[in-house]
């Protein structure tokens, strides 16, 4: 059972990363549909996931956490590294194949950009994305992300360069 609820939604609750989740992270950074946008070119094993991923949680830097529906795990949502100097962080998703375009990856997502607006305080949350993933840019067009720009053959993806598209949406053009 995922750890306690942290954020609580309408349809999706945001809860704690407890050590009985690694295997169901593990599994998500893994799974080939997952991996080809995560740059997850060398596989995760569960002592190399708890040792660069599961033990970051504690750094203070990172918001991390897992996406429910009631007790089903569906994936994980992130902000990190949160950068309280400069007041901004970077977003990240993962919603579990079985689980993409039910409207997950974007209540997620809006929880987690309010909570780093309200409760973080941040100014600006951003995102980088593989060019060709239109399911991740739609949800940031649906959060009020702005398109910034174009970092070009900046991720090596199944062989081959490939561009990442970089977003931000700044607190006071937030809707939540």
């Amino acid at each position: 059972m995922p750890g306690p609820v942290f954020i609580e939604g309408d349809r999706t609750d945001l809860r704690t990363i407890e050590k009985a989740d690694v295997p169901f992270l593990e599994e998500g950074i893994n799974h080939p549909a997952m991996r080809r946008y995560a740059g997850g070119d060398v596989p995760y094993n569960r002592p190399r996931y708890e040792g660069e991923r599961f033990d970051t949680l504690s750094d203070g830097d990172i918001v991390q956490l897992i996406v429910c529906d009631g007790d089903e795990r569906l994936g994980d949502v992130s902000l990190a590294p949160v950068d309280e100097r400069r007041g901004w962080a970077n977003l990240g998703y993962r919603v579990h194949p079985g689980h993409q375009g039910e409207g997950y990856a974007t209540d997620a997502a809006r929880l987690v950009v309010s909570h780093g607006f309200d409760e973080l305080r941040l100014h600006r949350v951003s995102a980088t994305v593989v060019a060709d993933n239109e399911a991740f840019r739609r949800v940031l067009e649906k959060l009020g992300s702005v398109h910034e720009g174009t970092k070009r053959d900046d991720a090596f993806v199944d062989g081959t360069y490939v561009d990442r598209e970089l977003y931000a949406v700044l607190r006071e053009e937030w809707a939540g």
